[in-house]
């Protein structure tokens, strides 16, 4: 494990390529565009979205609607990016930044590809359903030991973890990896908050 590198590393050293990355066919990115259609299905336009592990801030490029953005990211490389498509930002980890925010304070929480560097998901889960006012959508990779082994950072596999409120719940093929070609899972989770 020791040549594992940070996730802030790894996102810092990509940022300035990771919106070419992720819209390359050869990555065959499915996990954004299906997030957004499930979000959509249920009549979602307008309102505020905690993004987190937002990256570059790409979703509100696909999003359609009056949305006010705000995205959590330990990149600050990404979060320049993010900024300059009208996010908030919050730079600091996952865990630190979601504990510092007040309860129901945004009407939708994303999670997308963001969970898997997480250890304790768990605990994420909790301040997430804490945080929601309405919805939330994640996703969960399914990280196989071959990826766990063989990814430049540490990763877990919380796609098996039992979710509470989900109104969608599945898997399909999130993308291809840019470099091994190898197929990632992701389970996509569309929670609606009892209120």
């Amino acid at each position: 494990m020791s040549n594992k590198i940070s996730p802030e590393e790894f996102y810092d050293n990509h940022a300035t390529k990771y919106d070419d990355i992720i819209k390359t066919p050869k990555s065959n990115v499915q996990y954004l565009n299906e997030a957004v259609k499930i979000f959509h299905q249920y009549n979602h336009y307008q309102g505020s979205i905690l993004d987190i592990g937002c990256g570059t801030g790409l979703l509100s490029e696909l999003l359609q609607g009056d949305f006010e953005y705000t995205g959590i990211d330990i990149s600050a490389k990404m979060l320049d990016y993010a900024a300059k498509r009208g996010y908030k930002t919050i730079h600091k980890p996952i865990e630190k930044a979601l504990a510092e925010i007040d309860s129901h304070s945004y009407d939708f929480v994303f999670c997308l590809a963001s969970l898997y560097f997480i250890e304790d998901a768990q605990l994420v889960f909790e301040q997430i359903y804490r945080i929601a006012r309405k919805t939330i959508l994640i996703t969960l990779i399914e990280a196989t030991d071959e990826y766990i082994k063989n990814h430049i950072i540490r990763v877990y596999d919380h796609s098996k973890m039992v979710i509470k409120n989900a109104v969608e719940d599945y898997f399909i093929i999130a993308w291809s990896s840019p470099t091994t070609g190898i197929p990632i899972q992701t389970r996509m989770v569309y929670i609606e908050q009892k209120n």
